[in-house]
């Protein structure tokens, strides 16, 4: 076994790249396992002479493969995108090799699966943390600093993010957001889960440095997690939007002309869109946000987070990744950020690698 090392899956991904950075300048050893070999080489190679970052060629769709690559690491990091196809296979891969992990899936019907292995994991002695990334993740803890500072119960958490085709790259991000903006999507609404239509429901956010932004739903974990852990009584929910807005609307169109309407179509356009995605993130913004607003009769209570989205999806989950292989974080089973990290020493730690959050 690889003592004290973590291993990145996708580690040679937009993603999966800025967490093995993240983990580097904690200073940890992290190695790169990616289908990409010649792709993970490169990104090792960027990282000398400061870390000595190994490569494993992994498929991990190949369960073999994988189990034999991730027994011999104490924590593995899975940024393999879209996690509606790759959250669950692996997740259920390290758990029955009995090795603690952290992900960043962002899927709430992946989430879903994911958090049924949580006996399993009880029963192996594993620990893992799904969804610690941007949102979910900085999202979920920093709801759950908003309800301490209400005192516990309150009455709705919404939740709102932007991003810009400008500020990621990679053909998962692509899938993953035509998987959000299609079909029903969750909210928590008076004390039980309901699927509503995605591009619904439109809400006003204001966000620093890009102003005020309209957000519709979206399909993510966020409301089925937070109600299990945190006590909410009427709402929660979650909106997101792209910038400039025009994409939103171009979204649509695509979900309305039927070509997110099976995976075979999602993912045809997703491999078209990302093949010319340069046109979009041309003169764009380098820049996405999240803003979690929280309410409890007449108090409200806001933070919100600006930055680049690889940064902010890479410092969680290396963070989370950092304190596990410490002993730090160390309950066993599979669960969400807010059920097993403080928020106030955690969002400490992340301000300490460039994360800020500020409350509004």
């Amino acid at each position: 076994m690889a003592v004290g090392r973590v291993l990145v899956l996708g580690g040679a991904g937009d993603m999966g790249s800025g967490v093995v950075e993240e983990l580097v300048s904690l200073g940890v050893e992290a190695d790169i396992g990616d289908i990409n070999k010649e792709r993970a080489q490169n990104v090792a190679q960027s990282l000398k002479p400061a870390a000595d970052v190994g490569v494993v060629k992994v498929d991990v769709l190949s369960r073999e493969e994988l189990t034999a690559a991730v027994k011999k690491y104490d924590v593995v990091v899975n940024a393999v995108g879209p996690f509606y196809r790759f959250g669950y296979v692996v997740a259920d891969a390290l758990v029955k090799a009995g090795v603690n992990g952290v992900d960043i899936c962002d899927d709430y019907d992946a989430t879903e699966k994911i958090l049924g292995l949580c006996q399993e994991a009880l029963d192996k002695g594993v620990t893992f943390v799904t969804g610690l990334g941007w949102t979910p993740g900085l999202s979920n803890i920093l709801a759950k600093k908003c309800c301490e500072m209400l005192g516990g119960e309150v009455d709705a958490v919404d939740i709102g993010w932007f991003g810009s085709a400008a500020d990621s790259k990679g053909l998962a991000v692509v899938m993953h957001l035509f998987h959000t903006i299609t079909g029903d999507v969750p909210i928590y609404l008076n004390g039980r889960t309901e699927m509503v239509k995605a591009g619904t429901s439109p809400m006003f956010f204001e966000f620093p440095k890009v102003g005020r932004l309209k957000l519709y739903y979206v399909g993510h974990p966020e409301p089925i997690t937070i109600p299990r852990h945190l006590r909410v009584l009427e709402r929660v929910a979650v909106r997101g939007c792209l910038v400039p807005q025009w994409q939103n609307s171009l979204g649509k169109m695509f979900v309305k002309m039927g070509l997110t309407s099976s995976k075979e179509r999602l993912e045809r356009l997703s491999r078209f869109i990302h093949r010319i995605e340069d046109v979009f993130r041309a003169g764009g913004l380098e820049l996405s946000g999240v803003k979690v607003v929280v309410e409890k009769g007449v108090e409200r209570v806001s933070y919100c987070s600006v930055g680049r989205m690889r940064k902010l999806t890479a410092a969680p989950a290396a963070l989370g990744a950092y304190l596990i292989l410490k002993g730090e974080l160390d309950e066993k089973g599979v669960y969400p950020p807010e059920a097993v990290i403080s928020p106030t020493p955690f969002l400490g730690r992340l301000e300490g690698v460039g994360v800020t959050a500020a409350k509004q």
